[in-house]
């Protein structure tokens, strides 16, 4: 299990801040739902620290790396300039074809990784880590759309590419990554139908399959009570000598915070000369490779604390030159611009981001969300409608795309929006049970808008709907006593009033409704005795 540090926390204000960190909130929720036995606060991604080694093992170092496995650590989440390392220090064992690295690129290797592909030479020893060369079609079409942000097309791909290659680890890895009951690439943390035993039958598979790997080790420790845990992790520890593998994964990285500003304290806008306190871990990473794109984003978190502007600009612009298809250096990026009011290059870096991932829903929201704050909003109902077109039953672009609607006081779109929304996750999740669970906050509020819409018989239909699987709701029985108060049935209003009494005492509106009732009824006694 991870710990996390405080990282570098940028401030934004005033109704950008209000608008973007809705989406701050959805998109940070999935980290926070992975490592749920220990939660990070909520709006703080922080430097996650890396497991101390006492010694290393070399069963994996010197071996040279093999098609399938470059393109299945870019689909297990290894990032680009760390695998780029790899090559440097193990070399290859096949030759470089132009074929191969158009599958890098579409998988997110654009960069130094492909930089130093073209400059490898095939080492004399054949043979990659699983073994020996095998199928990898498969498991580069997982990588690419695990990249591109299509995750459901993705994990089809992926557990072929486990029939296509049974005796390596990496497909493994990629569809584990997957099954994840929140998806990484926040494609999935609506709908995940994530299966916890699956995953870690499949992670023992791989470590059976890379004993010598330490991100098989460490993927299974996260599925493990806290006592096999610690045994996995010390096993991942000892076989990642460099104390690099662990830590070079997309989620693993330091992260800019995003924090909601004070609308009367504006950023600064002048950039200090004071250098960048470099920790120990940057400067050994620094020691170890210069060309870690991680290394220039601790820095840039670093210049970014001491308001040297400059220098974090320049760090990221290294970044970019060494992974510019990493989407996550883009959206640190953009709130960054934001923070410094750069409102034209904060918008340009979100649309990199969807250009790269542009099946994720991740970066349409955030896009379409920061739209809005700046008060475009056609264009962000307009991003908002492309995603649901793609993922109909997508809560989160579904809920951005209603408070989008509510602001423009559009009662009507919202009430049609979350009609489609819920009728499309309706069919997704078949159990009905579970579909009111997971919507019930949305299931709710369209209630809530057919009776503020005078569409009465419908929303006395949603509400009996709520009610058959939330009986025990002393709300939902007041609010649907409101709607048959609203249809002058006031013996059934006065019926729900009192369930609502019966099951929250103190609920005072229900009294004061059942004294209406009891008004309209004519019988004045008992509606001032209530």
């Amino acid at each position: 299990m991870f710990f996390g540090c405080i990282g570098t926390i940028v401030s934004l204000h005033s109704a950008q801040a209000r608008f973007l960190m809705m989406g701050m909130r959805k998109k940070l929720s999935a980290i926070a739902q992975i490592f749920s036995a220990r939660k990070p606060p909520i709006l703080v991604l922080g430097w996650f620290l890396l497991f101390a080694s006492a010694c290393a093992s070399a069963s994996a170092q010197n071996i040279p790396l093999g098609q399938a496995e470059i393109l299945g650590r870019l689909a297990a989440g290894n990032t680009p300039s760390y695998i780029a390392h790899l090559v440097k220090t193990r070399g290859v064992s096949f030759p470089i074809s132009e074929d191969f690295l158009d599958r890098v690129k579409l998988a997110g290797g654009e960069g130094i990784l492909v930089e130093r592909l073209l400059s490898a030479e095939e080492s004399g020893q054949p043979q990659s880590l699983s073994g020996m060369e095998v199928s990898f079609e498969r498991l580069a079409r997982c990588a690419e759309l695990i990249h591109a942000g299509a995750t459901d097309l993705a994990e089809k791909e992926c557990r072929i590419s486990i029939q296509e290659n049974p005796k390596s680890p990496w497909p493994l890895l990629a569809t584990t990554r997957l099954l994840q009951h929140y998806d990484l690439t926040g494609n999935r943390f609506e709908t995940s139908q994530g299966n916890p035993e699956e995953r870690r039958e499949l992670l023992q598979r791989a470590v059976t399959l890379g004993p010598n790997l330490a991100m098989t080790h460490q993927a299974l420790a996260t599925e493990m009570d806290s006592g096999e845990a610690a045994t996995e992790l010390e096993n991942a520890s000892r076989l990642d000598g460099e104390r690099l593998e662990i830590s070079e994964t997309t989620l693993q990285v330091p992260r800019i915070a995003y924090v909601g500003g004070d609308e009367e304290t504006p950023g600064s806008t002048a950039s200090s000369e004071q250098p960048a306190r470099m920790d120990p871990e940057t400067a050994r990473h620094i020691e170890i490779d210069p060309d870690l794109a991680s290394n220039h984003r601790r820095l840039a978190s670093r210049y970014l604390q001491t308001g040297n502007f400059e220098m974090v600009e320049s760090e990221f612009a290294e970044a970019i030159r060494l992974e510019p298809d990493n989407p996550l250096i883009r959206s640190d990026l953009a709130v960054y611009y934001l923070s410094r009011h750069n409102r034209e290059e904060a918008l340009a870096e979100l649309r990199e981001g969807v250009r790269i991932v542009p099946f994720g829903i991740v970066q349409h929201i955030f896009l379409a969300e920061t739209l809005a704050s700046f008060g475009r909003t056609l264009e962000a109902i307009n991003e908002l409608r492309r995603l649901t077109a793609m993922y109909p039953a997508a809560i989160a672009a579904s809920e951005s795309l209603v408070e989008l609607y509510l602001e423009e006081k559009d009662s009507k779109a919202a009430i049609e929006e979350l009609r489609r929304s819920l009728k499309a996750s309706s069919v997704a999740y078949g159990d009905q049970g579970k579909f009111v669970e997971a919507r019930f906050r949305d299931l709710n509020l369209f209630a809530h808008l057919l009776r503020e819409s005078r569409e009465l018989d419908s929303a006395a239909e949603q509400y009996l709907f709520l009610l058959r699987y939330t009986p025990e709701s002393a709300v939902l029985h007041n609010d649907y006593g409101n709607v048959l108060l609203d249809q002058r049935k006031l013996d059934q209003a006065i019926g729900q009033y009192n369930e609502a009494v019966r099951l929250d005492p103190g609920m005072s509106s229900a009294v004061t409704n059942i004294g209406i009732c009891l008004t309209m009824k004519k019988n004045p006694s008992r509606a001032i005795a209530e």
